[in-house]
């Protein structure tokens, strides 16, 4: 089986390539980094998608999320689009994305290991109390 972020970075540039191909004039048409900026403007906006699917408005009756979880799962998939999108234009590639996302997770979790305020519940009472 093929790495599917590679896959994924394939097939949205062949999207791309297509939008340019069909639109030669159109948002395509403009340099990288200048679209950037609307890749993340996008990203936020699908986040917000998203998140008016996950009942967060309080003074609305809640839907049931598994009625809605293709709707979710869709707006995963916008979300990925553009952000997929905004690696390429970046010239970011799977393995510039696996790498970063290892050594930002190792960071994560080095900053949680070594924070007196974070312990394990379970953990004894003198663990708990900052030094």
């Amino acid at each position: 089986m093929s790495d599917r972020l590679d896959t994924l970075l394939a097939l949205q540039a062949a999207l791309a390539a297509m939008y340019r191909q069909r639109r030669p004039a159109g948002f395509y048409a403009l340099p990288p980094q200048e679209r950037c900026t609307t890749w993340t403007r996008a990203l936020l906006h699908e986040v917000c998608e998203l998140d008016d699917e996950l009942n967060w408005k309080p003074w609305k009756n809640p839907q049931d999320l598994e009625q809605n979880r293709d709707r979710r799962l869709d707006e995963m998939a916008d979300i990925l689009h553009f952000f997929l999108q905004l690696a390429l234009d970046q010239g970011f590639s799977a393995d510039d994305l696996f790498a970063a996302y290892q050594r930002k997770h190792e960071e994560n979790r080095r900053r949680q290991e070594h924070d007196p305020q974070y312990r394990p519940t379970d953990a004894p009472e003198e663990d708990q109390s900052p030094s």
